[in-house]
């Protein structure tokens, strides 16, 4: 009678609030509280190592940049600007080239439309161009003389003064390297540029000169890239061209880089940051304007992305 009593009832120990099972001795479990603890440590694992664990049941999960046939990037680049320019004289040639920011008071910095497209002709070969165009102009007063072709600006003189600079890019790549989550690969293409400058204002001159200047053609070059699927949202790389050539109006090296990342919003858009440089120094060798140019625009892109 008396196990039957007891059966089902605790009392709680001397000293401890803990209650305990009087057929058993041994304490009851807070069994609503341990769920709940087990409940958080389940949620942690699940949202530490969730994304990890997905992608180990299905690695064929990866940025649709690395897979997709066609991708579209557009948006503004916010480049620092360096243009020098250089026209040479009839009579006498100038002996340096004159700063268009810090001597003729242009922008050093802008805000132009870019846009880029990659187009996957095959598992390996791939088309992939670009463009972006800026232009900038300016008023100063000269600090010192300046030679402008056959054109001498005397210190003191009010002049107005611009640039602007157009680029295409071209690639046709090869992909050496690549798998589901990376894609190394080289190319060969071209860069279009068109650049062209002016000078005018209050000038004494010296000889008959135009105060317009512009010279277009291409500049090939080498490429190479490296794109990374970090997960199925998020896509790191960068790419390279380089050379140094002579061709048509122009005969000089270029250099082109670019890095960044893109995240994925949905199946086909995303949004993305990467930073950009162009550098291009080169003679200039058209029969309205011999000299010389050194540019230079660096900054960051950002932009929306689509892709098929």
């Amino acid at each position: 009678m008396l196990t039957s009593s007891l059966a089902g009832k605790s009392i709680a120990r001397k000293g401890n609030m803990e209650p305990i099972n009087l057929m058993t001795g041994r304490a009851f479990r807070p069994v609503a509280t341990l769920t709940h603890a087990a409940f958080l440590r389940a949620a942690v694992l699940l949202l530490t190592f969730g994304p990890c664990m997905a992608l180990a049941e299905d690695p064929t999960i990866v940025h649709p940049f690395l897979t997709d046939r066609v991708t579209i990037e557009a948006g503004l680049y916010f480049p620092n600007k360096d243009f020098k320019a250089r026209v040479d004289g009839t009579v006498s040639n100038p002996d340096r080239e004159i700063d268009f920011e810090s001597e003729l008071g242009n922008r050093t910095s802008d805000d132009v439309f870019d846009v880029e497209l990659l187009w996957r002709l095959s598992h390996k070969w791939s088309v992939a161009a670009s463009h972006f165009s800026a232009d900038s102009s300016g008023d100063t007063v000269l600090q010192q003389d300046i030679q402008w072709g056959d054109t001498a600006i005397q210190q003191g003189s009010q002049v107005s003064a611009g640039n602007s600079f157009d680029l295409t890019r071209v690639l046709l790549g090869y992909a050496l390297d690549s798998d589901i989550r990376h894609d190394f690969g080289v190319g060969i293409g071209l860069h279009w540029l068109d650049t062209a400058a002016f000078l005018r204002g209050d000038i004494n001159v010296v000889a008959t000169s135009s105060s317009d200047v512009r010279a277009a053609g291409p500049l090939p070059n080498i490429g190479a890239w490296y794109y990374y699927s970090m997960t199925p949202k998020f896509c790191i790389g960068g790419r390279l061209d380089w050379f140094k050539a002579s061709v048509g109006d122009y005969g000089g090296k270029i250099t082109n880089f670019a890095f960044g990342g893109n995240y994925q919003v949905s199946r086909h858009f995303g949004i993305g940051a990467k930073f950009q440089e162009f550098t291009l120094a080169a003679d200039i060798r058209k029969s309205s304007w011999k000299g010389r140019v050194n540019l230079r625009y660096s900054g960051m892109f950002f932009f929306l992305s689509g892709s098929w």
